[in-house]
């Protein structure tokens, strides 16, 4: 929930920046950065973690030339809205709309266009009409507060945040609405002001990149939930269908029954029949024959299927029993995730799932992996194995990953097709791996570099498994 009167007060933490000089931009994805040398403004374009954070980040040049060296001029917010706007040298403006799903950045000249990082607006820019309601900064305690219980439109905040601490004690409302500035997280709730109870902090930047962080945390929790679910429910239907199979083992004693039966009328059958009908035990039995067989050899054959069925009732009843423990396993499995609350746990449960270890010995030597898509992902075991896994073994458009300045294995990430570049969810999945085998294992963020195997460079002069990388790129991998 990020809000205007969140946005102000980061701004507020920013400080006086007119007059610096922007020393350029730097886009990773779909966040941007704009770096000041000592001041850094991030905004994060993601539609369900739209923020904005006074951090730098790393990633690539991005219009550089053109707005590299000029000086800042102006920065405003649009009234208590979330969009902030950088009036630059040379009447250039960075313009960053933090609108959720509408989010946007703009690089303007005048006010025409340049670039619209979600493609879609051309042409002049209007800055947006704020939304129409009470100033949360100057309204009456007590007007803010019936605002805020009967859900009206307040300047600063947002409908789905009016709508979220409505639903919270009256108690915890009359604390915001003395605005007591003491940046605070109580569950999905983002604050600047003290909500009486929940974790304060003493920055709204740390706040925000707590909040956002925590969030992504629980929402990738809750797709490594899902998926563990996913491949458990998979499990649990094919044990069933395997006991289904086991049930459908015919009943050996129908066999016996059919033999003695015949044995006891031998005398009543005649050579050519195809079927008899006998009465048995008190029971009226159709007793199919083979028509090139005499009586005895037709009694004997339903002894032999007697015996067979028999043994192969046995070792269903037997396998039946041990599938059964297998899914009794299984479903208490999916019961314990759908009820923890255990994020380590639920972890540990998600590794022994998402990513599975072929079975065979591979005979390359190296550790072996299989994404979700069907990646091959090798891992070094040592410095010489990593470096016969990165220069003898890689192709040159394989992707090499390794932990960013820290000590961790070559890995690399085996493309299908060398004129489609991977999926990033296996690039993910990879950069995984390379954490866990890494001295960053038990680090909560871990950065991993990735390029193509070709970027790679070694050298005489470099120590034994150091490398060179070109066009590096970085991801964040949150890891436990």
């Amino acid at each position: 929930m990020f809000t205007g009167i969140v946005l102000r007060f980061l701004l507020k933490e920013l400080g006086e920046i007119k007059g610096l000089r922007l020393r350029g931009i730097l886009r990773a994805g779909n966040n941007i950065s704009l770096d000041f040398k000592r001041k850094s403004v991030t905004a994060y374009f993601d539609p369900k973690y739209t923020h904005l954070t006074l951090k730098a980040i790393r990633g690539e040049g991005f219009y550089q030339s053109l707005f590299r060296g000029e000086r800042v001029e102006e920065i405003f917010q649009n009234g208590l809205d979330r969009l902030l706007i950088f009036k630059m040298g040379g009447d250039l403006s960075i313009v960053f709309e933090l609108f959720g799903r509408r989010s946007d950045c703009l690089l303007l000249r005048g006010k025409e266009v340049i670039y619209s990082i979600k493609r879609v607006k051309k042409g002049r820019y209007e800055i947006p009409i704020p939304p129409k309601g009470l100033d949360i900064l100057t309204t009456d305690r007590n007007k803010l507060l019936n605002a805020i219980l009967k859900g009206e439109n307040i300047s600063g905040l947002t409908a789905t945040f009016v709508n979220r601490i409505r639903t919270e004690k009256r108690e915890l409302i009359e604390h915001f609405v003395e605005r007591e500035y003491s940046p605070t997280i109580l569950d999905d709730i983002l604050s600047p002001f003290s909500l009486g109870c929940g974790r304060k902090f003493s920055t709204m930047n740390d706040a925000v990149i707590q909040y956002f962080s925590s969030l992504e945390g629980r929402d990738l929790l809750e797709k490594k939930r899902k998926e563990i679910l996913k491949e458990i429910g998979r499990g649990v239907k094919r044990l069933e269908c395997a006991i289904e199979d086991f049930s459908s083992v015919k009943d050996p004693d129908d066999y016996r029954l059919k033999g003695e039966a015949l044995l006891t009328h031998i005398s009543e059958m005649k050579k050519g029949m195809k079927e008899i009908k006998l009465s048995y035990l008190d029971k009226e039995l159709s007793v199919p024959l083979e028509v090139k067989l005499s009586p005895e050899e037709n009694a004997q054959s339903y002894f032999r299927l007697y015996k067979k069925t028999k043994k192969k009732a046995e070792l269903a009843k037997k396998g039946k029993n041990k599938i059964q423990k297998k899914l009794e396993k299984l479903r208490k499995k999916r019961d314990r995730i759908l009820q923890s609350e255990d994020v380590e746990k639920l972890l540990r449960e998600f590794d022994k799932v998402k990513v599975k270890k072929t079975r065979e010995k591979p005979s390359h030597g190296f550790r072996e992996f299989i994404t979700d898509n069907g990646y091959k992902v090798l891992v070094g075991k040592n410095r010489e194995s990593n470096h016969k896994l990165t220069f003898s073994y890689a192709r040159p458009y394989d992707i090499f990953l390794h932990v960013k300045n820290a000590p961790g294995p070559h890995t690399i990430l085996m493309v299908k097709d060398k004129n489609k570049p991977p999926p990033m969810e296996d690039i993910e999945e990879a950069a995984i791996i390379a954490v866990r085998f890494s001295k960053m294992s038990k680090a909560s963020l871990v950065p991993v570099s990735y390029t193509e195997r070709k970027y790679v460079k070694s050298g005489k002069r470099l120590p034994s498994g150091k490398v060179i990388l070109e066009r590096e790129k970085v991801i964040y991998v949150r890891f436990s």
